[in-house]
């Protein structure tokens, strides 16, 4: 039964890669391009102008659903925000599509527990974050992490709604720890949508950078909570 389930998750994350890599030859790459134009950039503002209400209620919905699903990356998403609404309202609808993604996250936990968070946390993860679970400091280790670029925010989320952490604690923390994280992601969809390549070069580099930095902080401060534990 286990090897059955260890199939499936394969064939799911086999797909997944491959249909990243598809979205990314013939729809992410085609779409840098046409901002690249002043003609490609006029078009895509008045689309989304012609839209009205609905583009950015599409977007936060966008931006909820890849957080609850938690194995989709963010990143993409948040950049979309920054070319479509500007690096402002592209914080703002992440935000607003975090609260909702952060809300729906911990009801459902709360209601069907660890088999939910198994659906869509994989069992290495949620071990490396098990700690939280016995976390004394539980609400300032998770605003840290939720801080920290890089870290699985979208992981810490369910694992922490498994905690006896009240709703109105969580929900806000989580929401407004995740706001230095999309202000380079919308930032670097913004400078795209004007054509300044550049400083969106020097923007993505300097977040790579910082998310590198952020990753390894992540493992430090998970290892170091996890020997404690097991001590």
């Amino acid at each position: 039964m286990k090897n059955r389930s260890k199939i499936i998750k394969i064939i799911i994350l086999s797909g997944l890669v491959v249909l990243c890599l598809v979205l990314t030859v013939f729809v992410l790459i085609p779409f840098i391009k046409h901002l690249a134009t002043d003609a490609g950039r006029i078009a895509v503002q008045e689309k989304v102008d012609s839209l009205g209400i609905f583009a950015p209620l599409a977007y936060i919905l966008m931006e909820a659903t890849h957080i609850v699903l938690a194995f989709i990356p963010g990143g993409p998403v948040e950049i979309i925000g920054g070319v479509l609404f500007g690096a402002f309202w592209g914080v703002v609808l992440c935000e607003a599509g975090i609260l909702i993604a952060t809300t729906i996250i911990y009801y459902l936990v709360r209601k069907f527990g660890k088999p939910l968070v198994n659906t869509f946390v994989s069992e290495e993860k949620f071990e490396k974050f098990r700690f939280l679970q016995d976390e004394k400091k539980l609400e300032l280790i998770t605003f840290v992490l939720c801080l920290i670029p890089g870290t699985p925010k979208d992981v810490i989320t369910y694992v922490v709604s498994l905690t006896k952490i009240k709703p109105a604690r969580m929900i806000p923390l989580v929401t407004i720890a995740r706001v230095p994280s999309l202000v380079s992601s919308a930032m670097m969809g913004a400078t795209l949508s004007q054509g300044k390549l550049l400083i969106t070069g020097i923007i993505f580099i300097i977040t790579a950078a910082i998310g590198v930095a952020g990753i390894f902080i992540n493992n430090k401060v998970t290892s170091v909570k996890n020997s404690t534990k097991k001590e």
